[in-house]
């Protein structure tokens, strides 16, 4: 009795409450990729060529003349660059300052890869759950209940919907959070060079 109970309830589920959190989760995952991209894209400087630069007019005192040039670019590692720059004459504080910056450059080029992941996990186990109501409503037509051929097409519709879904979601939101994954490592390469250089500068 109580496992007809326990099966009654979940073949009582409409489709759409099982297909609303994968909509959810797809808007999710196509405003992150363009935030992301819009990101990235203000990213693309050749800092090592700006740090040389930065760092000639370091040596010459010229605080003012170092900022100037990371005027016309924007973007956290140049956020971060600013800063260092702001408080260059402090040399006691720098190596925590700098250390500190830099983990928070790093945090915010990182923003949003574990909501990537997350996507791309949960988003099959949805379509898997919906599977699995979509076979209940299946087995339950197939038992003789009323509208029996009514409930086998709608179980096996659902159970196709929910799992083909679910796939289209979840495969974009693993191949993304790869991609997120590569550019935070070749973005911390370049934080990392800027900041042993601002380092290697104050020590000369």
């Amino acid at each position: 009795m109580n496992e007809r109970i326990l099966i009654s309830v979940f073949i009582s589920i409409p489709t759409w409450i099982i297909l609303l959190p994968i909509f959810i989760c797809s808007i999710m995952l196509l405003a992150v990729f363009i935030e992301r991209m819009i990101f990235f894209k203000a990213l693309k400087i050749d800092y090592k060529l700006l740090i040389a630069g930065v760092s000639t007019e370091l040596k010459k005192d010229s605080a003012e003349n170092a900022m100037s040039l990371c005027a016309p670019y924007r973007g956290p590692i140049i956020e971060m660059m600013r800063k260092i720059i702001s408080f260059w004459g402090d040399s006691e504080s720098l190596e925590f300052r700098v250390k500190n910056i830099s983990e928070n450059t790093i945090r915010s080029i990182e923003r949003f890869a574990t909501l990537t992941a997350t996507i791309g996990t949960v988003s099959p186990m949805l379509g898997l759950f919906g599977t699995v109501t979509g076979m209940m409503k299946s087995f339950s037509g197939l038992a003789g209940s009323a509208y029996s051929s009514n409930l086998l097409a709608q179980g096996i519709a659902e159970a196709l919907i929910t799992t083909a879904l679910g796939l289209a979601v979840a495969i974009p939101s693993i191949i993304f959070y790869n991609y997120l994954v590569t550019k935070a490592e070749a973005y911390a390469g370049e934080i990392e060079y800027i900041a042993n250089t601002f380092f290697e500068l104050k020590l000369k």
